[in-house]
């Protein structure tokens, strides 16, 4: 087991309106965390879940947390929960701070696509970068990008053509044209939850939820910079150069299934959370990107003991072992190579009910230790009075 300073960081659904963001060291004590009613919306207008609380937090190498409020904005509060700066911006899902404080961002933003046959709505999403300062630089359609490759644009072309055929999307063409009407396509989470919430969601064909820049591959499959990409909806991961406006490399159709968090390992690999929605049970895979082979996978045994159709991950930990985010069981286990369960955490409600999450983030080094000082701060008294955090006995589950 990993034995270094690693704590893992996350924000559980159950605590808004005023969403907290807990760091928990190894015997799941809370030794830290953050809090703000900044943006949320209000509960009196019954927001979905999507739209409630932070839909996934990270901490910078400054100690500054990142925190997403759904499709409205991206904020960064100091270690005492004070906002250091806010943009506003239909954010969701994922976030990638660079060691120079450049941060990149999912968004979206509906839009028309043209097509043979009758105009289609798209929830496009798209990559922001934002500065160090908090302006927003540059951003990149995550559509245009992924068309410019001839096999996934026709991917792409016959999900539109499948969902266009849904009789709900009638209604998101006539959603569309009123919102441009109203100057109000870019009202971040208001237009989105018009388009979101119709039955079957026809306009959501990408669903990115994981963006992560990466540095240049040992044999040339993409350079530093690239950026790698999942989109749950096509069953997708992708790196794209942002520069160049092209897909460098892509893999999953007919293999993954609503996957999360493709990483990239210390041996050029990739590691991806497949969570199985297509067969009911998730795994856990890593890719050698070279031949598009699946080199290891983690599957518990018997295979169902481990589902999280949504949301979730898995990542390295210094030493080589793996953590995996079963998100909606609100749990979060580290396994070894050889399949043993060697650390296992539940977050709870104070009532006693699994506190989903999104995501678990390891945080290792000096950026660990330096929230485990001796000053108690408001919102980890806060989260304390919310939360509590369980280990469960390690067990070996995988096979």
């Amino acid at each position: 087991m990993d034995t270094e300073t690693t704590h893992f960081l996350f924000s559980p659904s159950a605590t808004y309106p005023r969403p907290v963001a807990c760091l928990i060291d190894r015997d799941a004590r809370i030794v830290h965390a953050w809090s703000s009613d900044l943006d949320q919306p209000a509960p009196q207008t019954r927001p979905p879940g999507y739209l409630r609380g932070w839909n996934h937090v990270e901490l910078g190498a400054d100690g500054a947390l990142y925190a997403t409020v759904p499709l409205h904005s991206l904020l960064k509060l100091a270690p005492d929960s004070t906002p250091i700066w806010r943009v506003e911006l239909p954010v969701h899902h994922d976030l990638h701070v660079t060691d120079t404080g450049t941060v990149y961002v999912l968004t979206e933003q509906p839009r028309l696509v043209e097509g043979s046959g009758r105009a289609f709505v798209l929830l496009d999403n798209a990559i922001t970068v934002i500065d160090d300062t908090g302006a927003p630089k540059a951003t990149f359609s995550l559509f245009d990008l992924l068309t410019s490759d001839r096999v996934l644009s026709a991917l792409i072309s016959s999900h539109i053509e499948r969902r266009r055929r849904s009789p709900h999307h009638p209604a998101a063409l006539a959603t569309y044209h009123d919102l441009a009407a109203a100057g109000a396509l870019r009202a971040g989470r208001a237009a989105s939850r018009l388009l979101r919430d119709l039955p079957d969601s026809p306009t959501d064909l990408l669903h990115a939820n994981t963006i992560e820049v990466l540095g240049a591959h040992p044999a040339g499959l993409w350079g530093a910079g690239d950026v790698l990409v999942s989109m749950r909806e096509l069953d997708t991961i992708a790196v794209l150069d942002l520069a160049a406006g092209a897909v460098r490399w892509w893999w999953g159709p007919g293999e993954l299934s609503g996957q999360h968090q493709p990483t990239l390992l210390p041996n050029a690999n990739l590691l991806v959370f497949d969570n199985g929605q297509r067969h009911g049970y998730s795994r856990v895979l890593e890719l050698d990107p070279v031949d598009h082979t699946i080199v290891w996978q983690h599957r518990a045994d018997p295979p169902q003991n481990l589902f999280c159709p949504l949301a979730g991950g898995a990542e390295p930990l210094p030493g080589g072992n793996i953590v995996i985010s079963d998100a909606q069981n609100g749990r979060a286990l580290e396994v070894t190579r050889d399949g043993d369960t060697v650390w296992q955490v539940v977050t709870l409600t104070t009532t006693g009910e699994r506190a989903q999450f999104y995501r678990m983030a390891a945080v290792t080094g000096q950026r660990a230790a330096a929230m485990t000082g001796p000053a108690e701060h408001p919102a980890t008294a806060a989260a304390r009075d919310l939360l509590r955090c369980e280990l469960l006995d390690p067990v070996r589950t995988s096979r």
